[in-house]
């Protein structure tokens, strides 16, 4: 969503962005292809999944928009985030609400029906066009003061959950962490002392799985999981290519947005494991969807890069 000033920033980001996007089908894998009777929010690996992906996706858009924020003025920085956000988000709730029609043909068209499903689904979308507002205020309000944010996030658990607002009332909080790591050039600071980054990892993510079993709230989880997540994979791209995950990361808009269509639509009410099968072949049948739909969607985002229409249409480019 926002400009990278090196290639160093490019692959960790994208790295983390693919890594990301994958826990987001695995999780969707146990929530949708199990049994309809099974307790899949009891499921650790689910829990630690949804204990801070989010919240790590948003840290990174919030860590990208701080070179957007930097690049545009107001008015051209809004019209920016309309282009990279809201087309590609009216593009995906019309196929969403077309997916809708055909698979429950009763249903009548109509403006106002679509414009809800604009709307209401895809809310992370809305939630970083509404974060990255937010952003665009404090710069030109309060010129990225310390104070601005805190005033901004004052405002915004005040504001009431109306519409599909929700989404943002949680997600700003990690949104402006991501900019003020990117402000303050955080990650880098912290890595350059390998020792510390290692032990950094090893007691943020023990701290993780414990806040996790104790059930504690996404800000802990989200902060803590996501830190621990940034700074292993900005270590590993000093040394390994991460390569697969990087290319996920660049159609990361794709996966989430077409496998979410494929889960609502199909895999709850057509590709359900049964309760009858052993554990080890559940876990199996799990992992391959997640892989065989990430791939899918992985491909289909590559096809609408190639074509520099659809890209701006479902992508954002």
């Amino acid at each position: 969503m926002g400009e990278m000033n090196s290639k160093v920033h490019e692959k960790w980001v994208d790295a983390i962005r693919g890594f990301a996007i994958y826990l987001v089908v695995l999780g969707h894998c146990i929530q949708y292809a199990t049994s309809k009777n099974y307790d899949f929010s009891g499921n650790l690996v689910f829990r630690l999944i949804y204990g801070f992906h989010m919240p790590l996706f948003m840290i990174v858009s919030g860590y990208l928009f701080w070179y957007s924020l930097n690049k545009y003025d107001l008015v051209h920085g809004v019209i920016a985030k309309v282009k990279g956000i809201m087309i590609p988000c009216a593009i995906w709730g019309a196929a969403t609400y077309i997916c809708d029609i055909l698979t429950m043909n009763y249903r009548p068209i109509s403006v106002s029906q679509y414009l809800l499903y604009t709307v209401f689904s895809n809310w992370f979308l809305w939630a970083i066009f509404y974060c990255s507002l937010y952003g665009f205020a404090s710069k030109h309000l309060f010129r990225n003061n310390i104070l601005g944010y805190i005033l901004i996030l004052v405002l915004n658990y005040i504001i009431p959950e109306i519409g599909n607002y929700a989404g943002t009332k949680r997600m700003l909080p990690f949104f402006i962490i991501g900019m003020l790591v990117n402000r303050y050039q955080v990650v880098k600071k912290i890595s350059d002392n390998q020792k510390k980054v290692i032990a950094m990892i090893v007691a943020l993510s023990i701290t993780y799985v414990i806040t996790v079993k104790a059930n504690c709230v996404e800000l802990i989880t989200g902060t803590i999981g996501s830190a621990a997540a940034i700074l292993l994979f900005y270590r590993l791209c000093d040394y390994f290519k991460l390569k697969i995950l990087c290319m996920l990361g660049e159609v990361s808009i794709c996966i989430y947005l077409f496998t979410g269509i494929v889960f609502y639509f199909w895999i709850k009410e057509y590709c359900r494991i049964s309760d009858a099968c052993r554990y080890r072949y559940k876990v199996l049948y799990i992992v391959l969807l997640s892989i065989g739909l990430t791939a899918l969607a992985f491909g289909i985002g590559r096809l609408l890069q190639k074509n520099r229409i659809t890209s701006i249409l479902f992508l954002g480019r």
